[in-house]
């Protein structure tokens, strides 16, 4: 798995938002979480905690990127069912999960495992063990100290 301290592997994919290229954030912080599957409880619990605090994620100059090995279709439906306000990122070929070392090769999808990566593209934080509940503030938290 990637380490504090590593440059983030760039990556280009298609998103809810059109395509997306990590490198081209720059300048801003990133919140690159994995989760493991569109309208499942837990996946459904994290990404509307992310959507209720983009305002404050926003305003520590980071943006937020959610991925899964779901397809953009799938992708579409739970942003639009859930009001999403950020990209959702298709890894149908898991080769970013695989970058990034969270691919689980026993459920063929990624773990829940965020990266908190600075605006020069090092990720500066990992949250192996994440909680669904809390996720968003533990997110906040952690950006407020890289500021």
């Amino acid at each position: 798995m990637i380490k504090v301290g590593d440059k983030a592997p760039d990556f280009t994919a298609e998103s809810t938002h059109g395509v997306v290229t990590l490198s081209k954030y720059r300048g801003k912080n990133v919140v690159l979480y994995f989760y493991v599957k569109d309208m499942t409880p837990g996946c459904t619990t994290q990404s509307i905690g992310m959507k209720d605090s983009i305002d404050a994620i926003r305003a520590l100059n980071a943006e937020v990127l959610g991925i899964s090995s779901d397809n953009l279709e799938m992708h579409k439906k739970f942003l639009e069912r859930y009001k999403l306000n950020f990209p959702l990122v298709a890894d149908t070929d898991n080769k970013i999960s695989k970058a990034y070392g969270v691919y689980n090769e026993e459920k063929g999808r990624a773990r829940r495992v965020t990266f908190i990566i600075d605006k020069d593209g090092i990720v500066r934080h990992i949250i192996d063990r994440v909680n669904v509940d809390t996720h968003a503030q533990d997110v906040i938290s952690i950006l407020k100290q890289l500021n």
